[in-house]
């Protein structure tokens, strides 16, 4: 679901559900008794980039977990029989079988992963448009959003390209040390 709906929904349903005064999550809080735990979840600079990082993290399991499920679906049965008839525990199978073929995968969800997080901009201009209060959850893409919307043009794409940069050494190098001593089948 959070895969098939727009950022912009998500983010419209989520600042519903967190609302502080008449959110859902703080509803249901307080009516369980746990008042201390309801909290100003996106009004409040302590908890507003957590919030924005947990609801981000909701967003993007699915599409990882469809990826790191393919990748354990694409190792052979065989190995996981072989395995069993000299007699390895299911401990063993996971570090020795499951594991290193799953490297490969584990590798592109990761640099997937990173290069998201690196540029993320939606999810935080959905929730709370870079506040509360000054930079509380400023990134790197909503200054760049705020460059280009004031009509600083050469800083925005500055940045921009700094950024573009930093993301293809990051995911190069990443993918390097990942794959090192990668198995083959």
């Amino acid at each position: 679901m959070p895969s098939v709906l727009s950022t912009l929904i998500l983010g419209m349903v989520f600042s519903s559900i967190l609302n502080p005064a008449s959110g859902i999550l703080n509803t249901f809080l307080r009516i369980i008794g746990l008042d201390a735990l309801a909290l100003p979840w996106l009004t409040d600079p302590k908890y507003a980039f957590g919030t924005v990082i947990a609801v981000d993290v909701w967003r993007g399991t699915g599409y990882i977990m469809t990826i790191l499920i393919a990748g354990i679906m694409s190792i052979s049965s065989e190995y996981y029989e072989a395995a069993s008839i000299d007699g390895a525990s299911g401990i063993q199978k996971f570090f020795k079988i499951t594991l290193p073929l799953l490297m490969p995968t584990l590798a592109t969800t990761t640099v997937l992963n990173v290069i998201y997080g690196l540029k993320v901009f939606d999810m935080i201009y959905a929730l709370t448009n870079g506040g509360p209060g000054k930079a509380t959850t400023e990134v790197l893409y909503t200054e760049v959003f705020k460059k280009f919307g004031t009509g600083q043009y050469a800083v925005g794409t500055a940045l921009s390209s700094v950024m573009f940069i930093f993301m293809l050494v990051t995911g190069f190098f990443m993918i390097r040390i990942m794959t090192k001593g990668e198995v083959e089948e």
